[in-house]
């Protein structure tokens, strides 16, 4: 069995079971029962708070600044050094070219085979802790979702309440990560109760805000999560050899989750305004941030430049231009077997996220 199927068929889990999972110690990523669902507001005009006001920011430490210019240019290396392990496709071909059975459902379409119930697909809403970006000056918040682009949403968000620190420190969109990020701890939330009690917000202020979140193509994030996590980090992930392993949460599965599981989606689902991803940043991305951004009365120079580095390259973990990823997707979209389980894993994310669902019966 090939490396691709072992991790599409692995994560057919149980759902309790992941939503009461922890990851390697840290607290549960399960969102505790008075986090859930939205709060009663009483309907009273109060103070709003500004970003300054709410978060009291510090300067960097020389520590920090020393830990993001070699961060940066670790980036920087692994940009231009860091792809012989997705451009090695004789290893690549080696573990993913097994032949690959027929569908277990064929005739079957991909709606009828979830909406039925016979094909066991994975159910939406779990209850995944969220992480939640702010930016109280501007009521806007974007709820981050590995592969998704979070690492870049959450440096725009830093960028939008520390617009001058952020320049004047030399930092950039595309290379913040998350063990320098110059918000550290500031304007993010663990769930959207928490945030509305960081940052007190009731009633008519808590209207106001704008919910967002960056969803990407089912298979397009599959890839990427596959590729940045074990081809990558060289590891061909779940498999033993005993065979498939019952499933453990690690941040491997973290990448792949269905995008519905987080962000309170349950809850929230209505309130939320999707900004689809695309590969090129003036595609669908920019066409959907821009006016978001504009209607919140964002500046036109932060717009610019936010466009600008979305536009000006790739952040150090992208893989859409490797020889891995060219020979994946044309292996996953090409084969009704894989794709069948694809859909089968994340059927609510193309419903809830209105991406169009592929056509099995057209595949070859």
């Amino acid at each position: 069995m090939t490396a691709l199927v072992l991790v599409v068929q692995s994560y057919s889990p149980v759902k309790q079971e992941l939503e009461d999972a922890t990851i390697k110690g840290d607290e549960s990523l399960k969102t505790s029962e008075d986090e859930r669902g939205p709060v009663n507001h009483t309907i009273t005009e109060e103070h709003e708070f500004t970003a300054e006001e709410l978060f009291q920011f510090e300067p960097l430490s020389e520590l920090e600044i020393a830990k993001a210019a070699d961060s940066y240019r670790a980036q920087e290396k692994l940009i231009h050094h860091g792809q012989y392990e997705l451009d090695n496709l004789e290893q690549i071909r080696l573990k993913n070219s097994d032949p690959l059975p027929n569908r277990t459902f064929t005739g079957v379409g991909a709606a009828e085979m979830c909406e039925s119930g016979q094909a066991q697909c994975v159910q939406p809403f779990a209850k995944i802790r969220p992480l939640i970006v702010t930016s109280p000056n501007h009521h806007l918040m974007s709820c981050l979702i590995q592969k998704s682009m979070s690492t870049v949403m959450s440096a725009i968000f830093c960028f939008l309440v520390r617009e001058k620190e952020f320049i004047d420190a030399g930092r950039s969109i595309l290379r913040e990560y998350p063990d320098i990020r110059l918000c550290e701890g500031k304007n993010e939330f663990k769930s959207v109760k928490d945030m509305q009690k960081g940052l007190h917000l009731q009633g008519r202020q808590f209207d106001k805000w704008h919910f967002t979140m960056v969803t990407r193509e089912p298979v397009d994030r599959f890839l990427s999560g596959f590729i940045d996590r074990c081809i990558r980090a060289g590891q061909y992930a779940f498999a033993d050899k005993g065979g498939t392993p019952r499933p453990k949460i690690t941040m491997e599965d973290i990448h792949v989750f269905p995008q519905n599981w987080r962000c309170d989606m349950e809850s929230y689902y209505d309130k939320y305004q999707f900004i689809r991803y695309s590969n090129d940043p003036s595609g669908s991305l920019l066409e959907d941030l821009t006016p978001l951004l504009r209607s919140q009365n964002v500046s036109e120079s932060a717009i610019n430049y936010i466009s600008e580095s979305l536009r000006s390259g790739r952040t150090a973990h992208s893989t859409i231009k490797s020889g891995a990823r060219a020979f994946l997707e044309d292996r996953i979209r090409q084969s009704p077997y894989l794709m069948e389980l694809i859909i089968r894993s994340f059927y609510y994310d193309y419903k809830l996220l209105h991406y169009p669902l592929p056509n099995l019966d057209q595949l070859p």
